[in-house]
C-alpha cells in the first residue's frame, strides 16, 4: 500500500513543483482599442509634420497589417497610461497616407516629430516594443 501511495504521489508533487516554479511572462494590458484615442488621429498628410505641438509622436497603422496586430495591446495600453506624451495615429491604408516628407515607408513606424520636423524613427514592431519605455 505505501508503495502504491509513493508510486501515485511522487509524479503529482513533481507537477506541482514544476508548475509552480515556472514564471509566466503573460502581461495583462488594458482594452484599449483605436477608438479610445478620439481626436488624436491624423487625417490630411500635410497636417502629420504640422501639428500644433513642438514635440509629438505619430504611429502609423494597417488595420490589416499583422505586425501591427500582433502588437496592438502593448502599444496602446502604453499610449493610453502616457500622461507627458503627444501621440497621434494615422491609419494607412495606402501609400496617399502618409506624408512624403515623414520618411515613412510601411507599418508599423512610429515617428517622433520635434519642430515640425522627424527627430526619431522607429520601423517594425521590434523597434516599436523597443522604445515604448521612453513615452510616459
Amino acid at each position: 500500500m505505501n508503495r502504491i501511495i509513493k508510486l501515485f504521489l511522487l509524479p503529482f508533487l513533481m507537477i506541482i513543483l514544476v508548475g509552480c516554479s515556472t514564471a509566466t511572462t503573460d502581461k495583462t494590458y488594458l482594452d484599449v482599442d483605436y477608438d479610445d484615442f478620439e481626436g488624436q488621429f491624423i487625417l490630411l498628410p500635410e497636417d502629420q509634420l504640422n501639428m500644433p505641438q513642438d514635440d509629438y509622436y505619430i504611429y502609423y497603422y494597417g488595420p490589416y497589417c499583422g505586425a501591427c496586430i500582433n502588437i496592438k495591446a502593448e502599444l496602446l495600453d502604453t499610449l493610453y497610461r502616457a500622461k507627458n506624451t503627444t501621440i497621434y495615429f494615422v491609419t494607412v491604408t495606402d501609400v496617399t497616407h502618409i506624408s512624403e516628407d515623414s520618411g515613412v515607408n510601411g507599418t508599423p513606424t512610429i515617428i517622433r516629430v520635434t519642430d515640425n520636423e522627424v527627430s526619431e524613427f522607429y520601423e517594425g514592431a521590434d523597434s516599436i516594443l523597443s522604445m515604448l519605455d521612453q513615452i510616459n
